[in-house]
């Protein structure tokens, strides 16, 4: 039943979503669990729903042997007696103007339970388009730009989207390679679901293989500049009101921190100087312009103008 895998006490009308995952192998720099959060509590969006009982039922181990309580569900006492029941996070918030954000926790299994409650919220809502925005750490200078991958569900949605100085990802062609949860769930709206529109994005924060203190590699463990980076194309595609200047300013200090780091270690180890400066050698990323779209009038009146230039040119010579 619908209200198994889906439970929603408001119905506000939506038109976007930004969808995000904790517990889950893409989220390098927290970009998956992380970016969702800051937007709910920037935007003060309001909880409309979760996931319903089944999701959590079927989809999650209750745990497993050696990880202490990580994959156990939220549970809490007050005094000794239950205050609130156990509880998977899959939650839809509001933000206004058109805007859902939902934020999971990847599920372990009926990935296909998972994605039909999933899916039934976009219908109910009348989300147009949703995103999955996720992460990988890997060697990327801190003060450049973060590339951006981009996997979609409809093949009309390609040339919107590469105008967004987005990379299209081509896993798992060359050999088998699994998906990320947001990877899956485009592969799910695509051939289960086609009439969604829906893509993934995903930013590389930058870690490097150095190894300090707590014996954890050299980056940035929460990447401000991806957030960045992501939401500056978001916030042309889905028309967004919204000010990014304060992820811009994290993702800046954040990068300055890291770049005194290397330069530090650089200083005192060649070796470490080497991969650094092979890492800015090797990276390439087309700087992010945000295309502007011209009102018709103005578009044919330009093309008028231009094709009178040319009759002109033409009756001269």
């Amino acid at each position: 039943m619908a209200d198994e895998l889906l439970v929603l006490h408001e119905k506000p009308q939506g038109k976007y979503m930004i969808a995000g995952w904790r517990r889950q192998w893409s989220n390098g720099g927290r970009i998956s669990s992380g970016l969702p959060r800051y937007l709910v509590e920037k935007l003060g969006a309001r909880h409309i729903g979760r996931l319903g009982d089944r999701v959590s039922a079927m989809c999650y181990p209750f745990q497993v042997a050696g990880t202490h309580d990580t994959f156990r569900p939220a549970a809490a006492f007050q005094d000794g007696l239950p205050s609130s029941p156990m509880t998977r996070e899959n939650d839809f918030y509001d933000a206004g103007n058109g805007l859902i954000i939902f934020m999971g926790e990847e599920p372990w299994a009926r990935i296909d339970i998972y994605g039909e409650g999933f899916f039934q919220a976009v219908k109910e809502l009348g989300i147009e388009q949703t995103v999955a925005v996720e992460g990988v750490n890997g060697p990327a200078p801190p003060e450049m730009e973060r590339r951006i991958n981009c996997v979609y569900s409809r093949p009309e949605m390609k040339e919107n989207l590469e105008r967004h100085s987005v990379i299209m990802s081509s896993r798992g062609t060359e050999g088998r390679r699994g998906p990320t949860i947001g990877m899956a769930m485009v592969s799910m709206a695509h051939f289960d679901y086609p009439d969604v529109q829906m893509f993934r994005l995903g930013a590389m924060a930058p870690m490097y293989p150095f190894v300090v203190s707590n014996n954890e590699q050299l980056g940035i463990f929460r990447d401000h500049r991806s957030f960045y980076d992501i939401m500056r194309r978001l916030k042309s595609i889905f028309k967004l009101d919204i000010d990014l200047s304060e992820l811009r300013a994290l993702g800046e200090t954040e990068s300055r921190e890291l770049q005194a780091n290397l330069d530090r270690i650089a200083e005192n180890n060649a070796e470490a100087k080497r991969i650094i400066e092979q890492v800015r050698a090797d990276y390439n990323v087309t700087p992010y312009v945000e295309p502007v779209d011209l009102d018709p009038a103005l578009d044919r009146t330009l093309e008028d103008i231009l094709l009178g230039m040319s009759d002109s040119s033409e009756e001269q010579q």
